[in-house]
């Protein structure tokens, strides 16, 4: 074949497998295609035919394949207007507090473009900065991104070890507590620790608890100095609103799960602590990262 492209993989490449570094680097080409060149043997790399979708791309590679053009599309950024806050940057991590009625992706100020607006983004890479986790575009508060491909790989695989915690405001109360749950010794427990099942009710953007059917979603929730708090044990969409609901305490602005309305969601995403990071990302293990309700 006549026409070929070469490409030297950078630092935010290493150690992704060939066919996703291909995904996002040829983003004008469709996944099929990609496949194709795999089946035909059209790829290289250091010079010998390689169709191993999962070889890890490592830094000094020479990656040559064939039959393709117009493979990237010209990156534009959009013009987003930043309103987040800034709660912590370095190399590695970037955390902000969002504000609320702000999507995390697919529109035009999303905090996705938000965030590449901020760090001045261009594209040199397959890597493009990216949240560790998400919230709802209602929903306020802390949101983490990662600036390079090694930060995203390990934090999101630990994310089960981090302590997520969100405040609420609902009628949720110490009788909500008692009612639901099972006494120790006689002693009730002051945070109520609770497992839903849910599942998407159908034709609807909306999670429903049900007994016997969906996904299980662990949540704690407490009262302190008068604060309302709720901690994800379980990642899970919607858990906390379709939990308070089910509870018969919906949240505050929550017309979708039964709130009364409001000028807002009163939902925010206050708190996360890292823990169970490997050696390289020790540095991290027990900070906490606080933002600050604003009602």
């Amino acid at each position: 074949m006549s026409n070929f492209i070469i490409l030297k993989p950078k630092k935010d490449d290493v150690d992704r497998t060939l066919f996703k570094y291909l995904v996002k680097i040829f983003d004008n080409v469709p996944i099929s295609r990609i496949e194709k060149s795999f089946r035909q043997k059209d790829i290289k790399v250091n010079g010998v035919r390689n169709n191993n979708k999962q070889y890890k791309v490592q830094l000094k590679d020479e990656i040559i394949v064939y039959g393709l053009e117009n493979v990237s599309k010209p990156f534009e950024r959009q013009d987003a207007n930043i309103n987040f806050k800034l709660i912590y940057e370095d190399k590695n991590l970037l955390i902000v507090d969002k504000a609320i009625n702000v999507a995390m992706h697919s529109e035009p100020n999303c905090l996705d473009n938000q965030i590449l607006k901020y760090l001045n983004y261009k594209k040199t890479s397959s890597f493009t900065p990216a949240s560790i986790g998400r919230i709802d575009k209602k929903t306020s508060g802390l949101v983490v991104y990662a600036k390079n491909y090694k930060t995203l790989v390990e934090f999101d695989a630990k994310q089960n070890n981090f302590e997520k915690i969100y405040q609420f405001v609902s009628d949720f109360n110490e009788e909500t507590i008692v009612k639901n749950s099972k006494s120790i010794n006689g002693r009730i427990n002051p945070k109520l620790e609770i497992t839903v099942r849910l599942k998407k009710e159908v034709d609807k953007e909306k999670m429903v608890v049900d007994p016997n059917f969906g996904v299980k979603a662990k949540t704690i929730f407490w009262i302190e100095n008068n604060k309302k708090y709720a901690q994800i044990l379980t990642g899970k969409k919607h858990q906390i609103r379709a939990t308070l609901e089910y509870l018969k305490t919906p949240i505050l602005g929550d017309i979708k799960y039964g709130g009364e309305r409001a000028k807002r969601l009163f939902l925010h995403s206050y708190s996360v602590k890292f823990s169970g990071l490997s050696e390289e990302f020790a540095e991290y293990n027990n900070q906490i990262f606080i933002a600050p309700t604003k009602w």
